[in-house]
C-alpha cells in the first residue's frame, strides 16, 4: 500500500504530483546589495554617483520581484540593496546641487550698468545789465566784464548820428536794468561814420586870347638889359627913419600895359619899379621887378 506525504493510504484513483526544486540564491538581489554598498562611496561624487546607484535600485527591486514571482527561493539582499541604494542616490543628488549652485556663484557677471540718474541742473544765476549806451565800444565791454557778462556782441551799425562820434553804442540788446545770465548774449549797436560827401570837380576855365593891341606908331628906343646903378644917398640919421612912400602910379599913358603879355610884346619888360608901365599888380611877388 502507498501513502502520501500527508500519511494517508493512497488510493488507485489518485495522481501523483511532483513539483520542480526553486533556486536557492537570488542573484539580482545579490548585485543590488554589491551595487548599493558601492553607491555609498560613489554617491558624494556629483552626478557620476548616480552611475552607480540607480543600477543598484533598479537591481535590488529586480531581485525582490523574483521572490514574489516564486522565482527565488529567499529574497536574498534585495531590501538591504533598496536602502544603500536609495542612499546612495540621495547623497549624490545633493552633492550635484551643491556643486552647480556654487559654479554658478563663481563665475562672474557682467555688471549691469545703472540707469543715470536724471541730475536737475542749478538755476543760473541772473545779472542786472548796467546801461552802456553813450559809450565808447572800449568802455562799454569793461563796464559790461564787470558786470559779469562774458559773451558781448557787436551788432549792425545804427548808422550815421549827428553830433555822436563813430564806434559809441546807441543801442543795447537786452536794455538797461533787464535781468540775464553771465553767458547771455548782450549785443551792442554803433554809432557808424558820417557818409563822404564828394566834392564838385573844380571846373578850370582857359584863358581867353586876349585880341593883339596895335603897337603904337611911336616907337621906343630898345632899353639896355643892365640897368645903371643907382646912387643911393646915405639916409640922414634920426631918431626913426622916414616912412618910404611909394610913388603913386603913373596915369594912364601910351606906357601903360594891361598884363605881362603885352609888355613883353612891346619889349618893355621886365619892368621895375620906378619904370614906366610898372604897376604892383604885375610883381606878384613884389621884389620891384614886374613880368620877369
Amino acid at each position: 500500500m502507498l501513502f502520501d506525504l500527508t500519511g494517508e493510504p493512497m488510493t488507485a484513483t489518485q495522481t501523483w504530483t511532483t513539483t520542480a526544486p526553486l533556486p536557492k540564491g537570488n542573484r539580482p538581489a545579490t548585485v543590488g546589495f554589491v551595487l548599493g554598498l558601492v553607491g555609498l562611496l560613489a554617491g558624494w561624487v556629483p552626478v557620476l554617483g548616480l552611475v552607480v546607484t540607480i543600477p543598484a535600485l533598479l537591481a535590488s527591486r529586480a531581485g525582490r520581484a523574483r521572490f514574489r514571482q516564486g522565482l527565488a527561493a529567499t529574497p536574498g539582499r534585495s531590501g538591504s540593496g533598496l536602502v544603500l541604494g536609495g542612499i546612495g542616490t540621495a547623497i549624490c543628488v545633493v552633492m550635484s546641487v551643491v556643486a552647480l549652485s556654487s559654479g554658478a556663484s563663481a563665475t562672474p557677471q557682467k555688471p549691469v550698468a545703472a540707469a543715470p540718474v536724471a541730475t536737475q541742473a542749478p538755476a543760473p544765476v541772473l545779472l542786472t545789465v548796467p546801461n552802456v549806451v553813450g559809450m565808447g565800444d572800449v568802455q562799454a565791454r569793461e563796464v559790461l566784464r564787470v558786470a559779469g557778462f562774458t559773451n558781448v556782441l557787436l551788432g549792425p551799425s545804427t548808422g550815421s548820428v549827428a553830433g555822436v562820434a563813430a564806434g559809441t553804442v546807441t543801442t543795447q540788446l537786452p536794455g538797461s536794468g533787464a535781468r540775464a545770465a553771465a553767458g547771455d548774449p548782450i549785443t551792442l549797436g554803433e554809432a557808424g561814420e558820417p557818409p563822404v560827401v564828394a566834392s564838385a570837380p573844380v571846373v578850370t576855365q582857359e584863358p581867353v586870347a586876349q585880341a593883339p593891341v596895335a603897337r603904337q606908331t611911336a616907337v621906343q628906343a630898345p632899353r639896355p638889359l643892365v640897368a645903371a646903378p643907382r646912387t643911393v644917398a646915405p639916409a640922414p640919421r634920426a631918431a626913426a627913419p622916414a616912412p618910404r612912400v611909394e610913388a603913386p602910379a603913373p596915369a594912364a599913358s601910351s606906357s601903360y600895359f594891361k598884363n605881362c603879355s603885352e609888355a613883353k610884346a612891346a619889349g618893355a619888360a621886365p619892368l621895375h619899379r620906378g619904370d614906366a608901365g610898372y604897376r604892383s599888380a604885375l610883381d606878384r611877388d613884389n621884389d620891384g621887378v614886374a613880368c620877369e
